[in-house]
């Protein structure tokens, strides 16, 4: 990594000693809109093509029932943000590197399907049954059938929020760790799920803005939530570069002779 890298952590906890072979992990100040503003100066002249990039890479990664492919898809999205962080460039190519590491992308993704169905369909069942049996001893009552209704469907939905994000914190930074150090599934699952808990509340609070951003721009016809993707993917690789620092692997090389030039952006905000 170049050492004029400008997508160094804003205002991080110090490194403190790890025993040997273990990642380090820093607590950092979390800003959703500064990580994102950090992601578009990433991207510089290639956002275009990182809209392709991300699309093409979501699209293809669907293609193939119970996600076999699309922990590839994103290991190799990660791989675009590590060239252009390298090189100051990118290639679409890139995209499909991440089948290098097939297997252990494809181990966390059924890792996370696995616990997603386990916890979220039972979570179904319940919910079914409560509703029919509310709507079983109200039956004589239409008004309060109703007022059941609209207490349990709120109380379900935010449970349902928070079992999804326990879901998706052991693996917000899997496909990071294994794009950028090579790791494997369960060892990309473990450290990624202790980057989380040490930022637990900035995380959720990144997390929270960023999906209510995407929502808002879905709502136009989905068109604007296309342009709003690769800067999420982006503002997730930041974070990820702010809290497990400089990688351990380089990305690949460019297939054309473009010079070695860091792409130029705003040094993050002092804490």
């Amino acid at each position: 990594m170049s050492d004029a890298n400008p997508y160094q952590p804003a205002g991080p906890e110090p490194l403190v000693e790890v025993p040997s072979g273990e990642l380090q992990i820093r607590r950092v100040s979390i800003r959703p809109i500064e990580l994102m503003k950090r992601a578009y100066a990433l991207m510089g002249d290639q956002y275009m093509l990182m809209v392709g990039v991300t699309l093409v890479g979501i699209l293809v990664g669907s293609l193939v029932p119970m996600g076999i492919i699309m922990g590839a898809m994103m290991v190799g999205i990660f791989m675009c943000f590590m060239q252009r962080e390298q090189f100051g460039r990118t290639e679409f190519g890139a995209l499909f590197k991440g089948f290098d590491f097939f297997l252990d992308s494809f181990l966390v993704m059924l890792i996370a399907t696995a616990l997603s169905f386990v916890v979220i369909f039972p979570s179904y069942l319940l919910m079914v049954a409560i509703m029919f049996g509310a709507m079983a001893g109200t039956q004589e009552n239409p008004d309060a059938a109703v007022g059941v209704m609209l207490v349990i469907m709120p109380v379900f939905f935010i449970l349902m929020m928070v079992a999804m994000l326990l879901i998706y914190l052991p693996f917000l930074f899997s496909f990071q760790l294994i794009a950028d150090r090579h790791l494997t599934a369960m060892d990309a699952v473990k450290y990624s799920w202790r980057a989380s808990i040490k930022n637990l509340l900035g995380i959720i609070w990144h997390l929270f803005v960023v999906s209510l951003i995407t929502y808002i721009a879905a709502l136009a016809c989905y068109i604007p939530a296309f342009f709003v993707i690769p800067i999420t993917f982006g503002s997730m690789f930041v974070l990820y570069r702010d809290i497990f620092g400089p990688g351990t692997f380089p990305p690949p090389p460019l297939t054309q002779g473009y010079a070695v030039q860091p792409p130029a952006g705003p040094p993050p905000a002092a804490s």
